[in-house]
């Protein structure tokens, strides 16, 4: 089904579209009805999205969230040209929490209590949403997307050079190394997440210990690891979505 075709069915079955081209008026009675029809269902689409993406990730379709929000085909199309707007509205809404977070731990006096929030912080919001971790791997060519990564960009910096000049860090890591880690753990919660939700925490315990420099004492490890029967299902369980 096209776009076109959509949006055209989606025009048949509002009337508030007729009566809009009509000529009727954003103070009229009705048109106040159709707007908040209008603003009902984005609403439902957002949540449902969110909803979708965080647990199936930017595999999931505009169809996919229309019956998730309990809305027709023709309403999810009539709100967003396609899936990509849609992502769009989602990764926004990811990076400015992600943005917003890193602000936060920016604002921390202790340099090594800032760097472990921001690293902590995004590994966090990242384990139990799938949709954040879409974000994190790519930006799916998404100009908006970009823009809002490119501020996260030297808050990152700042933090990281922040901790490097009080001696927290050792000397061998680069701001650009911090992506990668996130995205080991993000790789963690995507195989074992089912299992053992917080297992990403141990190993970044275990990799931020390599990242701060040697003369501070070593972490307790937070969570365990998985037992051989975990293992074992989280390994099947991979399999089996492959």
């Amino acid at each position: 089904m096209s776009t076109d075709q959509v949006v055209a069915g989606e025009t048949a079955t509002v009337p508030g579209d007729v009566a809009y081209a009509a000529g009727m008026t954003a103070t009229d009675p009705a048109s106040r009805v159709v707007r908040k029809d209008v603003a009902r269902n984005q609403a439902l689409l957002l949540a449902a999205a969110d909803e979708v993406f965080t647990e199936r990730g930017a595999d999931a379709t505009l169809d996919d969230i229309a019956r998730h929000a309990g809305v027709g085909v023709a309403t999810a199309y009539r709100h967003f040209e396609n899936k990509q707007a849609l992502l769009a509205a989602m990764f926004e809404d990811r990076l400015n929490k992600i943005l917003q977070m890193m602000e936060d731990a920016d604002a921390l006096p202790d340099p090594r209590e800032s760097f472990e929030a921001f690293v902590y912080g995004v590994a966090a919001m990242q384990s139990h949403d799938r949709g954040m971790r879409e974000v994190m791997r790519t930006d799916h060519g998404i100009d908006k997307v970009s823009a809002i990564r490119q501020r996260v960009q030297p808050i990152a910096i700042r933090i990281v050079e922040r901790a490097r000049a009080a001696g927290i860090l050792r000397p061998e890591l680069e701001t650009n190394d911090i992506p990668m880690v996130l995205w080991m753990t993000g790789a963690i919660s995507d195989y074992a997440g089912p299992v053992s939700p917080d297992l990403w925490r141990r190993y970044l315990d275990l990799m931020l210990d390599g990242m701060l420099a040697e003369s501070l004492p070593r972490r307790t490890i937070s969570v365990p690891a998985l037992d051989q029967s975990q293992l074992e299902t989280a390994m099947h369980n991979w399999h089996s979505h492959r």
